[in-house]
């Protein structure tokens, strides 16, 4: 499967299976039930958003040009997500709703956030009930959709195959699905913390991170924790194979991160897979640093 831009530029002639026209609304309910505040603000009063289900997806967007790319392409973006992997692609099991504001003060003022969040909302059982993406896309969507988009669908993966996917999937899949100048930027800023040999999370830590525990950190340590999981994810990815890596990801689920260390990779304990993990960062930073990293180690690709 081709990265991203690969698989639009085959697709684009498409549209999304039984997507719904592109309506005019004004401040619809499924806005009006997101805001973070009990007054709509002024701002958004009389605006007019861009609304439209499909399969999986309910979209709100106030920007236009936005709002068609994601007309033709949503559908597909999530397929890319899962086959990139070597993931089956599957259906949602309950709507993922989307909102898509372009501007960040209006972004700020109407749900209380800087950035792209996501909410995985489950019942008692803890089934899902309904994910939102509050988007903020202020870049081009190739930038903004796909980071978020990996959260819902490795959620609804995981449930259809009752599995609990640790949360370093969840962060480190995800920011490799960013594109190749995102990666390259956040790979970057990782290379005085490991340069200066300062906390990094290895394997039992990196195991052990909760999605609340998670939350509770400040950006810069969230920062130091999602480019340890995308190393993380990148070694086993790229240095051990696509199967390994679903064989990882499956031990993992069953017996826990570090069983999978031992039983898939072949290391007689965390503390010997630690040694070859920081050296890998050390090696992989350097060449970072320099630019000689080829940008086909950086992307996933399905078999590759």
């Amino acid at each position: 499967m081709k990265f991203l831009f690969g698989l639009i530029l085959m697709l684009s002639a498409a549209h999304m299976q039984g997507a719904e026209p592109i309506r005019k609304v004004t401040l619809p309910v499924e806005v009006r039930q997101e805001i973070s505040t009990s007054n709509v603000p002024d701002e958004i009063k009389g605006k007019v958003w861009n609304r439209w289900t499909s399969e999986n997806f309910t979209v709100l967007s106030l920007n236009d040009t936005h709002a068609q790319y994601l007309h033709q392409h949503l559908e597909l973006v999530k397929v890319w997500v899962f086959s990139r992997w070597g993931l089956y692609d599957i259906p949602f099991a309950a709507e993922c709703k989307i909102i898509g504001v372009d501007d960040p003060d209006l972004f700020e003022k109407m749900f209380g956030i800087r950035q792209s969040r996501v909410e995985i909302r489950r019942d008692s059982q803890g089934q899902i009930q309904e994910s939102v993406i509050f988007l903020l896309i202020n870049d081009a969507p190739s930038h903004t959709v796909p980071v978020p988009l990996t959260e819902v669908c490795l959620a609804e993966f995981a449930q259809a195959y009752k599995q609990n996917l640790p949360w370093w999937t969840y962060r480190g899949m995800a920011v490799l699905n960013g594109s190749l100048d995102q990666i390259r930027a956040s790979l970057h800023s990782f290379v005085p913390v490991v340069r200066d040999n300062k906390p990094v999370y290895f394997s039992d830590n990196l195991f052990r991170m909760t999605k609340a525990d998670y939350q509770k950190l400040d950006s810069a340590t969230k920062q130091v924790y999602d480019n340890s999981a995308v190393l993380f994810c990148l070694m086993i990815r790229k240095e051990f194979g696509e199967n390994k890596f679903h064989w990882f990801l499956k031990q993992s689920c069953d017996q826990g991160g570090s069983h999978a260390v031992k039983e898939v990779l072949g290391f007689e304990s965390t503390e010997e897979f630690d040694r070859t993990f920081r050296r890998y960062m050390i090696d992989l930073m350097r060449d970072i640093e320099v630019d000689k990293v080829p940008d086909l180690y950086l992307q996933i690709r399905e078999g590759i």
